[in-house]
């Protein structure tokens, strides 16, 4: 086991080192000048060459990502080594110290001049608080709900429980939040049709603006989660040995909750756990339609204004998600299975 932590810990390594010089690629190859979108189309080529200077722009992308992610402590002895010809006076925002990535520094945001750090986790505050509401209430109300669609393959409760997860999976998630807006924010008038906070405000201190994206996310994953369930759920009580143990007179409880259950979840474990990683970064309809202020709107946000820095570390916390949810996802398999664990 702690052999399995230790090469996942490796592979978490090295996915974030090639996400993090991929952005910067892909960054140099977009064609967007971030000093005249933050100016205007009307700004003088004067005022955009100072804001270049000032953000650090004129540097080569290579010189920028190696700053950014060890500090500019080494930019005054290469200069001197190598001359200002290959560096450049402006390789570092005027008058920043930055200490680096390693350092606990992920830079300054090009667009609104303030530290990446803060900015990043009070988006990744409000995404873990919306994120963790609806996981907490979508997967055991879905797995609930596959369990008894599969204990009653064929019967109405399965039918009903299959064509409305159908319906609300296929559902754009877009349509499901303008639906809920108008129902409950225009007709009934019971809950905010936004969900807007300041940067000072947490999610918790406006319960009543989580409630519509929850359902937004509930009505979007449930569903699927409870397919996937289910399907599950009929492939195990077809096993030979669910039969042998249902003959042998066990009572029907015992047949599921102590042999069939258990193997039952072993298929919904690993999208269970991908759907955290997409909860937090990945419900950027949700965040747009209602104003929510989470990470993925904000990687969304600087994607447009090309503002490097946030993109570089959202991406690095949503790698960072993902490979934790895998593994997260890998021992809890090895757990429910055996043959996994003893080989």
């Amino acid at each position: 086991m702690a052999e399995i932590i230790l090469r996942r810990f490796g592979h978490l390594l090295l996915t974030m080192f090639i996400v993090s010089v991929t952005v910067f690629v892909i960054s140099e190859i977009v064609p967007i000048d971030v000093a005249r979108n933050i100016l205007g189309q009307f700004a003088t080529q004067e005022s955009i060459d100072a804001l270049r200077e000032r953000l650090g722009l004129n540097c080569p992308s290579s010189v920028r990502y190696v700053t950014w992610l060890i500090g500019d402590d080494w930019i005054p002895p290469a200069r001197d080594l190598l001359g200002t010809r290959a560096l450049p006076s402006g390789c570092t925002p005027e008058g920043a110290d930055r200490k680096g990535l390693f350092r606990g520094d992920m830079g300054i945001s090009t667009v609104t001049g303030g530290e990446v750090r803060p900015y990043i986790f009070r988006r990744l505050r409000n995404s873990l608080i919306l994120a963790g509401t609806a996981f907490v209430i979508i997967m055991p109300v879905a797995l609930f709900l596959g369990v008894l669609a599969g204990l009653r393959e064929g019967g109405i409760l399965d039918r009903v429980i299959s064509v409305l997860s159908l319906v609300t999976t296929a559902s754009p998630s877009f349509a499901l939040g303008v639906i809920l807006v108008v129902i409950f924010a225009y007709w009934l008038d019971i809950l905010p049709g936004i969900s807007a906070l300041t940067d000072t405000d947490s999610a918790l201190g406006s319960p009543e603006k989580l409630v519509m994206p929850i359902m937004v996310l509930f009505f979007a994953e449930a569903g699927y989660v409870a397919r996937m369930t289910r399907a599950s759920m009929v492939d195990v009580m077809r096993e030979p040995y669910i039969r042998t143990a249902i003959l042998k007179g066990l009572p029907r409880w015992k047949v599921v909750f102590k042999h069939a259950l258990r193997n039952a979840l072993l298929a919904p474990i690993t999208v269970i756990m991908l759907h955290i990683n997409w909860l937090i970064g990945g419900v950027v309809v949700v965040e747009m339609l209602f104003g929510y202020p989470g990470l993925g709107s904000a990687i969304l946000t600087a994607s447009l204004n090309k503002d490097l820095y946030v993109i570089e570390a959202g991406a690095l916390v949503m790698t960072f998600v993902a490979v934790t949810s895998q593994l997260l996802a890998d021992l809890l398999y090895s757990y429910l299975n055996p043959r996994i664990r003893e080989s």
